[in-house]
């Protein structure tokens, strides 16, 4: 359907109104115009067959200028819905823009920790760090990073990071086992919320960190793989203070 353009809608309402104003003329001067009636049609008929093909006529022109304002709005309401759509695309793809950079500035940042930490203390520095930054893009209440030996089940260490008034973190009780079981699952979380990533796994293999957080929606691919990326980062911080101590 090709667009009517503004200056058509202008032409067919002045024509409308032309229309209108001869119509409504003759049909004011029929009586005048006609004297005398016809052989066969006397003349009150042809008044009144006349006066109703005016009418009609003019009932007809009346339609179909009606007919092209409403395909012009209807091409307004669809010009409007495409604007707003793509307005919204546009700020969507802003926002997402503004994430990546977010996002790309804590992974430089991630890179700077690329060392092995002096000492137990310094760890702890880089892994709240990071867990500091993994909060900041994912928007969770807190996160935590386990490191657990995945052979015996035994806690390594463990760090926390949460908002400051946010949910009580005292009340989380999530065993080694239920994690390393979460972390294998395909859904990666619980019937209560709670959810895990794992690291890819370096040296020493047994030595896995895990990340785990509540979720109440479904999660953001971006954010998900940001936070991979975090958990990542804090096995290579552990495995780097592990080999830097004497025998690792």
């Amino acid at each position: 359907m090709a667009p009517i353009s503004p200056s058509r809608i202008e032409n067919l309402r002045n024509i409308f109104f032309l229309v209108f104003l001869v119509l409504v003329a003759t049909i004011i001067f029929t009586p005048l115009l006609i004297t005398r009636g016809f052989p066969f049609v006397a003349e009150e008929t042809l008044e009144s067959i006349l006066l109703f093909v005016q009418v009609a006529l003019a009932w007809y022109v009346f339609q179909l200028y009606e007919k092209t304002v409403r395909r012009r709005e209807k091409e307004i309401e669809k010009l409007e819905r495409e604007y707003q759509k793509r307005e919204k695309q546009l700020l969507e793809t802003f926002a997402y823009l503004g994430k990546i950079n977010v996002q790309i500035s804590y992974i430089k940042d991630f890179l700077k920790k690329l060392k092995a930490p002096k000492n137990k203390k310094e760890m702890k520095e880089y892994l709240d760090d990071i867990l500091h930054m993994a909060l900041e893009v994912s928007q969770k209440a807190w996160l935590a990073v386990r490191i657990i030996d995945t052979k015996s089940l035994q806690t390594l260490s463990e760090y926390w990071m949460k908002k400051s008034g946010g949910e009580n973190t005292e009340v989380v009780k999530v065993g080694n086992r239920e994690i390393i079981q979460m972390a294998g699952d395909k859904k990666f979380c619980n019937e209560k919320g709670y959810c895990v990533l794992a690291s890819a796994g370096s040296r020493p293999e047994e030595e896995r960190a895990f990340l785990f957080f509540k979720e109440n929606g479904e999660m953001d691919p971006e954010v998900m793989d940001f936070l991979k990326a975090a958990v990542n980062q804090c096995e290579i911080i552990h495995t780097l203070f592990v080999l830097g101590q004497p025998g690792g």
